[in-house]
C-alpha cells in the first residue's frame, strides 16, 4: 500500500515541494530544446483568456448549485473537441437551471502549475466542483485535494463493463476510486501506407524498435524529404513515451517492483540508452532522421507528418484525427502500428486517459455528479465524445468497445482496441513498481530528459545514468521513501 499524505492541511513544507515539483512538471509538460550544446528554450502553451459565463435560465434541477457549477476543462488538441464539450456543458446546466462557469483549465491556473493551484483552491476552501482533465490523481490525493467517485464509478461500469486495466493503475488505490476515467487518449506508431506498402516490408510484423529501425532507413528517401524515423528523444509527451517505451523494452525500470527503491542504475539501462543514443548520434542512421529532430516538439512531430515529410512516427491519436477534421490526404493514407517493444518484453501497452475529478470541499458536488453522468451513461452521449476526437478519443470501458456504433465506423479507432484493453495494463513511466506521488515526481523532474541530454552531449551513457539514479534517489527520500538499499 503507498503512503498517501492523510492530512486534512497542507504545511507550508508541503507546498513549497509542491511548488518545485509542479513547476517540474509544467516544463515536462513542455517541450524543451535539447540539443547538444544548444541554449535550452521552453515552449509554454499561451493562456487563454478565461471564458467564463455565468446565467441563469427557466427550468428545472435535480441538484441544487450554490452560486455557480463550476467546470474545469483541459484544452486538448482539437478544437471540434473542446467546442463540444464546453457547448454541451452548458446546455446541460442551463437546462437544469444551473448558473454556471465553464472555464479553460488555463483561464484558472493563469500560468501557475495546474496541481499546486489547485490544491491551494482546496485549502482554501473555494474549489472548482468539477475537473476534466489528465492530471494525476496519485499527486493530487497526496495533497488531500480529491474526494473519492467509487459510486460514480461502480454506475459507469454497471452500464459499460470493466474500466481498462490502465484505468485501475492510474485512479483506483486505497480500495477507493479517486478519478472517473472518461475516455483513453490513442498513442502509438502511425506510418505512410504509399510509402512502405511498395518496399513489401511488412511493418506489422516488426516488433521490436531495432527491426523496425532498420526498415525505417529502408524507407526512407531524404532526397525526397521522406524520412522513415519521426521519432524525437526531447523532452516533450512523444519524447518521454519513446524512453520509456526503450528502457521498458530493454528489461530497465526507473524503480523496484515495491516502489520504495530506485532501480535506474542497471546494465539493462545502460544497454537501452546506449542503444537510443545511438540513434541520433551514429551516421548510420542519418538518411532516416528529419532535419532538427533532436529539437522537436509534440507539434512540430505532428506538422511534419500532416506535411507528407514522415514515413513513422510516435504520437498521440491527434496527428490522425487532425487529418481527418481537415480533410488532409495524408489521412487516407496513414496506418496505425502497435508500438513496438524492446529485446526482453517485445509486447506491452496502455492508454492513459482523460478523467472527471471532483475536489474536496466543492460547494455543488452532486451537481458535477449529474454532469458526468449525462456525458457517461448512455451510448449516444459517448459516441458523440469519440467522434468529436476520431481515433483519439477511445472507450477506457470493456463492453463500450461493442455497443458503442461509432468505433464500428473507424478501423483506426478498432485497431487500437487490443492496446486499450491489454490485460497488463503496463504503464512504462512506473513499471514494475506501483503508481505513487513520488514516481509521479520523479516524471515530472526531468531527470530522465537531462540523462538522455547528457549523453548526446558527450557524457558517457554509464555516467550518465548513475547520476540519473542518484538524482531519484534523493527525490524518492523527500517523499519519505527509503530511495536505496542500505
Amino acid at each position: 500500500m503507498a503512503n498517501f499524505q492523510s492530512s486534512p492541511k497542507l504545511t507550508r513544507r508541503d507546498m513549497l515541494r509542491l511548488t518545485a515539483l509542479a513547476g517540474a512538471g509544467m516544463l515536462a509538460s513542455a517541450c524543451v530544446t535539447q540539443q547538444p550544446g544548444a541554449v535550452v528554450t521552453v515552449e509554454v502553451e499561451k493562456v487563454v483568456e478565461k471564458e467564463v459565463e455565468v446565467t441563469a435560465v427557466p427550468g428545472g434541477a435535480a441538484a441544487k448549485v450554490e452560486g455557480a457549477l463550476w467546470i474545469l476543462q483541459k484544452k486538448d488538441f482539437f478544437p471540434s473537441y473542446n467546442d463540444y464539450m464546453r457547448e454541451e456543458m452548458v446546455k446541460f446546466a442551463k437546462d437544469h437551471d444551473w448558473p454556471y462557469d465553464v472555464s479553460y483549465i488555463a483561464g484558472f491556473t493563469g500560468g501557475t502549475p495546474e496541481i499546486q493551484k489547485i490544491a491551494a483552491s482546496v485549502e482554501a476552501g473555494n474549489p472548482p466542483d468539477l475537473v476534466m482533465h489528465t492530471l494525476s490523481a496519485v499527486q493530487l490525493r497526496n495533497l488531500y485535494a480529491l474526494d473519492p467517485v467509487s459510486d460514480l464509478v461502480e454506475e459507469v461500469e454497471a452500464k459499460w463493463g470493466a474500466a481498462s486495466p490502465r484505468m485501475y493503475t492510474d485512479y483506483y488505490f486505497e480500495d477507493q476510486w479517486w478519478a472517473v476515467p472518461f475516455h483513453q487518449r490513442s498513442d502509438g506508431g502511425w506510418y505512410r501506407k504509399d510509402v512502405w506498402d511498395p518496399s513489401d516490408i511488412n511493418i506489422q510484423a516488426l516488433r521490436t524498435y531495432p527491426d523496425l529501425l532498420d526498415a525505417a532507413l529502408e524507407v526512407s528517401k531524404p532526397d525526397e524529404e521522406i524520412y522513415g524515423w519521426g521519432v524525437t528523444v526531447n523532452r516533450c509527451g512523444d519524447g518521454d513515451y519513446f524512453i520509456n517505451r526503450v528502457k521498458t523494452g530493454w528489461g530497465a525500470s526507473w524503480q523496484n517492483e515495491t516502489g520504495e527503491y530506485i532501480a535506474t542504475d542497471s546494465p539493462e539501462m545502460v544497454d537501452a540508452i546506449s542503444w537510443l543514443i545511438d540513434i541520433y548520434t551514429n551516421l548510420k542512421w542519418e538518411p532516416a532522421l528529419p532535419p532538427g529532430i533532436l529539437s522537436w516538439t509534440d507539434s512540430t512531430n505532428n506538422e511534419a507528418y500532416l506535411a507528407g515529410k514522415l514515413a513513422y512516427t510516435q504520437n498521440g491519436g491527434t496527428v490522425y484525427g487532425k487529418a481527418i477534421l481537415d480533410e488532409n490526404p495524408v489521412a487516407e493514407l496513414t496506418g496505425f502500428h502497435l508500438p513496438a517493444g524492446g529485446p526482453a518484453i517485445p509486447e506491452f501497452n496502455s492508454l492513459s486517459a482523460n478523467n472527471w475529478m471532483l475536489l474536496r470541499g466543492a460547494k455543488n458536488a452532486e451537481a458535477a455528479k449529474e454532469m458526468v453522468r449525462h456525458f457517461m451513461l448512455t451510448v449516444e452521449k459517448m459516441d458523440e465524445v469519440l467522434a468529436a476526437a476520431p481515433a483519439f478519443a477511445l472507450p477506457s470501458y470493456t463492453n463500450l468497445w461493442e455497443e458503442s456504433k461509432y468505433i464500428q465506423t473507424n478501423q483506426v479507432a478498432l485497431q487500437q482496441k487490443s492496446s486499450a484493453l491489454d490485460p497488463l495494463g503496463i504503464d512504462p513511466t512506473i513499471y514494475p513498481g506501483p503508481n505513487t506521488p513520488a514516481m509521479a515526481a520523479v516524471a515530472s523532474s526531468g531527470i530522465w530528459n537531462d540523462m538522455i541530454n547528457a549523453a548526446l552531449s558527450g557524457t558517457s551513457v554509464p555516467e550518465a545514468v548513475t547520476t540519473a539514479h542518484e538524482r531519484m534517489v534523493k527525490l524518492f527520500q523527500e517523499f519519505g521513501m527509503p530511495g536505496e538499499s542500505a
